[in-house]
């Protein structure tokens, strides 16, 4: 028998060199992307890039929704690849309670002759019940994840 799906993965291209494309990911100047447009936010993205450091920024939904989210670095291989716990203490998703049940979202960049092809990969933690990993999906994490980095537009205006 054959639990739910337990991740998936999105590609995206670019025609910018990879080190550009890392850069959105990592500088806290170049993170506005990840935000929605046109809706306010009460600071600015903070990065830590270091293995076990942190990003997190304010995400405004609409003018009544609004939270914390970003993530905890577990792999940062400049420009190749960049893997975080998604989430943030107090945020969305919450890692008040540890990352143990928090996805982990890898980043492959990969050269192409003119640009780069990103590679997401969100993989949700192997020991959560096939309902826990349905919740996570009837929050729409996969629809939101592509929304969200559809906002990505390289090279930048």
């Amino acid at each position: 028998m054959t639990g739910p799906r337990r991740g998936f993965t999105l590609v995206r291209t670019y025609p910018v060199p990879p080190a550009e494309v890392f850069a959105a990911w990592t500088e806290p100047d170049k993170l506005d992307w990840f935000l929605n447009p046109g809706m306010p936010i009460a600071w600015p993205p903070q990065v830590d890039l270091r293995v076990g450091g942190a990003w997190r920024l304010h995400m405004v939904e609409t003018a009544d929704k609004s939270y914390v989210t970003g993530g905890i670095y577990r792999e940062i291989d400049k420009p190749h690849r960049l893997a975080f716990t998604f989430g943030a203490v107090g945020g969305w998703p919450d890692l008040t309670d540890g990352v143990e049940d928090a996805p982990l979202v890898t980043l492959d960049f990969q050269a192409l002759d003119r640009g780069t092809r990103m590679t997401l990969r969100l993989d949700l933690p192997p020991h959560l019940d096939d309902e826990a990993i349905r919740n996570w999906f009837n929050l729409g994490i996969e629809a939101g994840m592509s929304q969200t980095i559809d906002r990505l537009r390289l090279p930048r205006p």
